[in-house]
């Protein structure tokens, strides 16, 4: 440990509480509390186990710990309480083992990286048009031997039949190899645009006007060890900390950290050998690993750089489009730059954006530090080197998270968020601060030329998570208006809206719900997209939101070539 981290150890003064007897029958781990209020605890907590959760109301934080581990913490000083049931939980699991992961009763949700990658061919099967592979690089084990390890694949989403620039979402998983939701959620986020693509209006706009990079198993040798040996976090750089290499029960294991090994901001870990085997190791020099190489030189070539300046109070071209996703668990976190305790350029902006996506997933929303400071971390890399704005989720309240909390809360909780994150692409510095727009509906869904349609929706700028997190509530302002467009997005060349009216008369609240009278004369027939967006009193606009309408031939006209003529009335 750092000298300084050990002194503020020594000067802690906590009760010491021993673990109650029922706690150690199920096995060696334990799931403890620890009354963390200090800061400087925390910091503390994190350097040492590499993750912790925090309950902000209670001041509790909670970490996964071994014998080895609550040895330390007595040395140290620092008391715990058990958490019996989470434990006993923790210690079943283990028992169970993972290796051959659906067979274990309770996990069926969760794909091996295996079956992960035989998704991912799948995807690429099914949806030829829209869906392909990128390899962009190899883990460390596969570069010590091709016929080992595993390559880092991309999975690239889109409809090429749009062509142009678009704007790109970058979604890494499960950097951390014990972290078995997120690639998972990632993995469900690809195959629902894929479904939907063509019967769903968000998933076909979303796939039309943008690129979705998903890197769903960022740390593959790593959780193929968690899939055997449980709590392993790091890469599999067997070069570092060797000597735990066999332990399967230990919290200690070999390798590299890849999210402290990107080299923006990056540091060096405590001194001494024992550095090595530290959880939040973060290798021997900025980018030594090659996972965290494959990713660096990806992103660089999918993002220009909007940030042209290094300090890290200059800010990104408010203008930026895309964005940068690190999906981890566990804590119920919204996480953005920076990992140290200074406030970025776009501090505002990411108070926005980290709030709203808070709302769909209903976690805490904050910058990274103020959990624990952290430095080298993926974030921090896209938006400090690139400008891309740039979020970190920790997802749901266990590395294991058993299927029934998945399936029913983080899963369509998260998804919602990921969509949400998507209609923001053109501008997520800009966008969030606008009133959110949702519930497109036709008030029929199919009309013939000359009919008229009530087209509706609702506009709502009170979509922030503003509990908790730092920085205080967001204000939330007036609907001052909303806009339908037909067929382009309200920033595309030659997009014309026509203004709707609040269903009540008057835009006087944050939530409106809104209409227009459309009518259907020189649509062509077929399906088109609808596009709504609404404003506030501050003249931010939102996200749009998507809606279907198909209209139908008209049976007095006919069509040849974008033209029409009428051949007479309709027969009664």
């Amino acid at each position: 440990m750092h000298p300084a981290r050990l002194a503020l150890a020594c000067c802690v003064l906590l009760p010491l509480l021993p673990p109650p007897a029922a706690a150690m029958d199920g096995g060696p781990w334990q799931v403890v509390r620890i009354q963390a209020t200090d800061p400087g605890l925390r910091q503390q907590l994190g350097d040492l186990f590499g993750h912790i959760a925090f309950d902000e109301a209670g001041g509790m934080a909670r970490v996964d710990t071994d014998a080895g581990a609550r040895a330390q913490l007595r040395r140290l000083g620092i008391g715990w309480e058990v958490d019996l049931e989470a434990s006993r939980a923790l210690n079943a699991f283990v028992a169970g083992g993972v290796h051959g992961l659906r067979s274990i009763p309770g996990y069926a949700c969760y794909r091996t990286v295996e079956e992960t990658f035989a998704s991912i061919d799948a995807m690429v099967a099914q949806y030829p048009t829209l869906a392909s592979l990128v390899d962009i690089g190899v883990s460390w084990r596969r570069m010590q031997d091709p016929g080992e390890g595993w390559p880092l694949r991309v999975l690239r989403l889109g409809s090429p039949a749009r062509g142009g620039s678009r704007p790109v979402l970058f979604a890494m998983a499960s950097i951390h190899a014990r972290e078995f939701t997120p690639a998972e959620l990632v993995t469900r986020f690809a195959e629902s645009l894929l479904a939907g693509y063509g019967t769903d209006p968000e998933a076909t706009w979303l796939l039309d006007h943008h690129e979705f990079h998903l890197l769903l198993h960022a740390n593959p040798d790593g959780r193929k060890r968690a899939e055997e040996l449980v709590l392993w976090r790091k890469n599999e750089n067997l070069t570092h900390c060797p000597q735990y290499n066999a332990n399967p029960i230990s919290s200690v294991h070999p390798g590299v950290d890849l999210n402290r090994n990107y080299p923006f901001n990056w540091a060096p870990g405590a001194a001494g050998s024992t550095a090595q085997c530290n959880a939040t190791f973060p290798g021997s020099r900025a980018a030594s690993e090659p996972e965290t190489i494959a990713v660096r030189d990806y992103l660089l070539s999918i993002y220009p750089d909007t940030r042209p300046g290094t300090g890290l109070t200059e800010p990104a071209d408010p203008d930026t489009a895309g964005l940068f996703l690190d999906m981890h668990s566990y804590s119920g976190l919204v996480l953005w730059p920076w990992g140290v305790n200074t406030p970025s350029g776009n501090e505002q902006a990411f108070r926005h954006l980290g709030r709203r996506l808070a709302w769909f997933n209903n976690y805490t929303p904050q910058p990274s530090w103020a959990l624990y400071e952290t430095r080298g971390t993926t974030i921090d890399f896209a938006y400090g080197e690139l400008g891309v704005p740039a979020i970190t989720f920790e997802l749901g309240t266990a590395f294991f998270e058993n299927c029934t909390n998945f399936e029913n809360t983080i899963l369509p909780h998260n998804l919602a968020a990921l969509r949400y994150a998507a209609r923001t692409l053109h501008a997520p510095f800009r966008l969030p601060a606008g009133p959110d727009s949702h519930e497109v509906t036709a008030g029929r869904p199919a009309v013939h030329q000359g009919d008229r349609v009530i087209i509706s929706a609702v506009i709502d700028d009170s979509r922030y998570r503003n509990s908790g997190g730092v920085g205080g509530p967001l204000p939330v302002h007036t609907v001052a208006g909303a806009t339908l467009y037909i067929g382009r997005l309200p920033w595309q060349p030659g997009a014309a809206g026509l203004p709707m009216q609040a269903t009540d008369g008057a835009f006087d609240s944050s939530v409106e719900s809104v209409l227009v009278q459309l009518e259907i004369r020189h649509m062509a027939p077929g399906r088109h997209l609808l596009y709504v967006q609404g404003t506030d009193v501050n003249g931010d606009a939102g996200p749009p939101a998507g809606g279907f309408l198909d209209v139908l031939p008209d049976p007095d006209r006919i069509f040849m070539h974008g033209w029409e003529a009428d051949i007479g009335p309709r027969s009664s």
